[in-house]
């Protein structure tokens, strides 16, 4: 009888053996095969980017949010302003993307700049904020004290100038 239960005993212990490494090999396997990074995008609410050189804020891009998408240098940005107090200028889109590591600011919806003599609305806009160069292949409109002018297409600069490129209509007031 005790030769029974030995030969059951060392059956059933061969038997848990063989079932705790069935169950280790396929839970390691299990754990090389998935892979756990984290994926997505994340996103933050009320932001604010300066630009300072010397302590003297340059400019300053606010925006109510701002999704990061995973694995790219960019922000995606919605309800923005762009304050450049040198100039005197406040720019408002509803929607943009800023990229760091090129520094610079795009949108492809109307936006309206506004300094002390002038406003300019524009459908798109590339901002490229280390030099405040402005650009743009869309409709604008700039509307300053006396005169109006409207085109396609415009390039300005921080010396204050403005260049529309074609179609070009002007209208000056008294």
């Amino acid at each position: 009888m005790i030769e029974f239960f030995m030969k059951n005993g060392v059956l059933a212990g061969l038997v848990c053996v063989l079932l705790l490494s069935i169950f280790f090999l396929l839970k390691t396997g299990k754990e090389s095969r998935v892979d756990l990074r984290i994926t997505g995008s994340s996103f933050l609410e009320d932001i604010r980017i300066l630009q300072k050189k010397k302590g003297v804020t340059v400019w300053t891009l606010t925006a109510e949010k701002a999704d990061f998408l995973e694995g790219e240098d960019k922000a995606e940005l919605h309800t923005i302003s762009l304050a450049v107090p040198e100039n005197n200028l406040m720019l408002h889109a509803d929607k943009g993307t800023y990229n760091f590591s090129e520094k610079s600011f795009t949108t492809d919806t109307i936006v309206e700049a506004r300094a002390e003599n002038y406003r300019i609305t524009a459908d798109s806009l590339d901002l490229d904020v280390s030099s405040a160069n402005i650009q743009t292949e869309g409709r604008v409109r700039l509307e300053g004290k006396g005169f109006s002018l409207e085109g396609q297409g415009m390039q300005a600069g921080k010396e204050q100038k403005v260049r529309i490129f074609n179609d070009v209509k002007a209208i000056f007031h008294n």
